[in-house]
Order: structure tokens, then sequence, then C-alpha cells
């Protein structure tokens, strides 16, 4: 966890540093749990404003009237400006390799299983060094909106479920 928290401090003082004059409505770890991988990501209000507005102008324009859809592209890190402007492979390729390997010895529906536990683990360690780092100076530094808003999420989830996961997380 440490040294996903040290990672977190290094990209979001550096990116801070290289964007002095922004505020931000949202932080995110964004991940892909299979290759062990954070993403580091935050988005502005302004930077929204101009995605929505290309989304509402496009070709599939009708989908983003909506205020629920309004929401889901807001919290997507996929469409943020400001999105993996740092990454950190927590394990590598050798150390992945093998684990998959001794959860899939036999490719059997148990081993698929073993897998899905297994990314759960990780996703659950990333909330809490997530966690961690909103207790450090370098998160309390970040300029924030008034409902600004921090998550970890894999590329598979939805937001809510992120949301929802790092508040029960908090508590315990």
């Amino acid at each position: 966890m440490l040294n996903i928290v040290n990672f977190a401090i290094n990209g979001v003082e550096k990116f801070l540093s290289e964007n002095p004059d922004l505020t931000f409505y949202a932080f995110a770890f964004a991940c892909d749990l299979e290759g062990a991988e954070i993403n580091l990501c935050l988005n502005t209000e302004e930077a929204f404003s101009e995605t929505l507005a290309f989304y509402q102008s496009g070709k599939y324009a009708e989908q983003y009237q909506t205020e629920e859809r309004k929401q889901d592209l807001k919290y997507n890190t996929g469409d943020w400006k400001y999105q993996c402007f740092d990454t950190f492979y927590v394990l590598n390729e050798e150390e992945l390799t093998a684990i998959f390997n001794e959860i899939y010895p036999n490719e059997v529906e148990d081993d698929y299983q073993s897998w899905v536990n297994f990314t759960n683990e990780l996703l659950v360690e990333f909330t809490k060094s997530l966690i961690a780092f909103s207790n450090t100076e370098t998160f309390k530094n970040i300029p924030k909106t008034g409902d600004f808003q921090f998550f970890c999420i894999d590329h598979e989830e939805e937001v809510e479920a992120a949301i929802e996961r790092i508040k029960t997380l908090k508590t315990l």
C-alpha cells in the first residue's frame, strides 16, 4: 500500500505543479485490475463542460440530455481531459503470470472464480490505498470544488459502485 500512496503523492504533486491554475471536481484511481494497473485521473468543471458540449452536438446527442446520462459522463474517467496522467503497475509481468498460472492450473470454472476473487481483493486494496492517500497533505492540497468526489474504479465498473465501496471502506 505504501508504494501506491507514494506513487500517488509523486504523480499528483508533479501534475499540480504543471497545472497550478486548475480546480478539480473529481480524482480517481482508474484501474485495469487484470494488469494490476492504477492510473491517476483528475477533471475540471470546464473540461467536463467541453466534453458534454462535444457529446451533445454529435451523432448521439439525444443520449446526453438527461441528468443521469450527464452524471454518467461526468464521472467516466475515460472521458476526462486529465485521465491517466501517471500510471503504476503494482505487479510486474512475471508476478502476474505466476499468479495467473497458480489460479488457472486446470482452466476450470473454479479457477475463473479464483481470478474474480483475486481481482476483487486487488480493488479493495487499491481503494484502501486511495483512502490512505486522501489523508496526505498532497491530497489536501488538490484545489477542489465544493462537491469534490474521489473514487477507485475498475474500467468495467459503474461509478456508483466505486463511490459506495469507498464510503463503506472509509467507515471501517
